[in-house]
Parts: structure tokens; C-alpha cells; sequence
């Protein structure tokens, strides 16, 4: 439990890989691009002030097609990328915490989705 405790102060400690603070408007769709890199852990953390909201996030692979993801609309978008995921944060509520172990290395895509419909400002950090 303490080698638990410190691994995770150690990383809060450092700069996240990716860090968005922005606002999502009833119902829509962020999407964000990263590489992973294969057999590395990353941690995804999406933090919500309001507590009203719900926020999914999903981290689609590869080969989820980026100009078909962009064409769709609200709702429809999060759900194409939902069929590519690696990993979800899925829970009721503003914020989800969860953890990805990259399959391979190159691009991956996090999406963020108001599943809610509450809109409302977020931080996104991957780490």
C-alpha cells in the first residue's frame, strides 16, 4: 500500500504528457491526439467542476478513421469511437480516472463526450 501511495504521488508530482483545460457545450465532443507508446502505462484522469455533469472519456486506437470521427455528429462521433477503444472512463458522475496499457506505439485519439448533457469545463491530464 505505501509503494502504491508513492508511485502515485511521484506521478502527480510530474508533468502530465497531456493537459487540456477546456469547455464542452450540452452534449458535445473534444477530441485530443497523443502517441503511446507499446506496453506503457498511462494514466487518464478528466476532472469536473460542475457536479451536475457527466463526462465518458475513450481512448480509441489507430485505426479509428479521424475524418470519418470529424464528419459525424454529437453523440454519433462518440459512439464510432467507442467501437476503436482501448481503454474507458465510463463512471456516473463529472470525473473519471482509469488506466491504459498501449497495445503498440503511434497514435491513439482521447475523446471527450458530455453524456450528461449538462456542458460545463474540464482538466484533462494523461500521465
Amino acid at each position: 500500500m505505501n509503494a502504491l501511495f508513492l508511485a502515485l504521488s511521484l506521478v502527480m508530482q510530474s508533468d502530465p504528457l497531456l493537459y487540456a483545460d477546456d469547455d464542452l457545450s450540452r452534449g458535445a465532443t473534444a477530441v485530443y491526439t497523443i502517441t503511446v507508446i507499446h506496453d506503457t502505462s498511462y494514466w487518464i484522469i478528466l476532472e469536473c467542476e460542475n457536479p451536475g455533469a457527466d463526462m465518458n472519456v475513450v481512448v480509441a486506437s489507430r485505426d479509428m478513421d479521424f475524418d470519418e470521427f470529424m464528419s459525424l455528429p454529437y453523440y454519433e462521433d462518440y459512439q464510432y469511437a467507442r467501437g476503436f477503444s482501448l481503454a474507458e472512463g465510463l463512471e456516473d458522475g463529472p470525473s473519471e480516472s482509469f488506466t491504459l496499457t498501449a497495445p503498440y506505439t503511434g497514435p491513439a485519439y482521447i475523446v471527450v463526450h458530455d453524456i450528461g448533457e449538462t456542458g460545463g469545463s474540464y482538466e484533462l491530464k494523461v500521465f
